[in-house]
């Protein structure tokens, strides 16, 4: 967890303005500190191995600037780097991708300063974050109906631990809550992805709120759970 009165911040964005945005957000508070700025990937990769920040800010969709290919690298190179994905990017594939390389952060450029706050902090914290712009192009462009999923048994178990999945808790996490082993939790989220035919929790909580499983609060972040324990 970084000092939370010196987070040292990179952001990763190839357009000016879009990088002068961000740090006039940040200057409303002083435990915010821009380290580096940078507009293509060679410059992202020399300053993370040089500069370790605790936050990284980043457009990856910015062809000959920066790629989704860039998210599992900066992990590889500062594993204990934070990030915030910020980018106009509404693709509902490149979003599960990005939360299948482990971001737990997305947001959009078209969301207000207040959102954009939010999520930053709740990225410094460790926590989930995905603002609801990007939760809409998810469900939106779903192309499977309510309908695939009928006939399907869910037992009250089940449904409890993907909720608990949906809610970013992991195996262990799942098993305190609910007095069990992990390995019988982690049999229950295998035999639940086999019932749906899927192979990824992020497409598994997508398919549930779909379908009515589990019904997320408008008033909270939608949070996504990995595949690990």
């Amino acid at each position: 967890m970084p000092n939370i009165l010196n987070i040292s911040v990179l952001i990763a964005d190839p357009h000016t303005l879009m990088r002068e945005g961000v740090k006039a957000v940040l200057a409303n508070d002083p435990v915010f500190n821009v380290t580096a700025e940078v507009s293509k990937t060679e410059e992202l990769y020399s300053n993370l191995k040089a500069l370790k920040p605790d936050l990284i800010i980043i457009d990856y969709y910015t062809p000959g600037h920066f790629s989704l290919d860039d998210i599992p690298l900066i992990y590889d190179l500062s594993p204990s780097s934070n990030v915030l994905v910020l980018t106009s990017n509404q693709n509902k594939n490149d979003i599960l991708k990005t939360l299948d390389y482990g971001v737990k952060n997305y947001i959009l450029k078209k969301c207000g300063k207040d959102e954009l706050l939010a999520a930053i902090y709740a990225t410094v914290k460790k926590e989930r974050y995905m603002c609801l712009h990007a939760m809409d192009a998810i469900l939106e462009k779903q192309s499977l109906s309510q309908d695939t999923y009928e006939g399907i048994s869910l037992s009250q178990r089940e449904i409890e631990i993907i909720q608990l999945i949906s809610e970013g808790n992991t195996n262990n996490t799942i098993a305190k809550r609910l007095y069990l082993s992990i390995h019988t939790v982690s049999t229950h989220r295998k035999n639940i992805l086999k019932k749906f035919g899927l192979k990824k929790s992020s497409e598994l909580v997508m398919h549930a709120m779909r379908t009515g499983v589990i019904r997320p609060s408008i008033s909270t972040n939608i949070q996504f759970a990995s595949d690990k324990v």
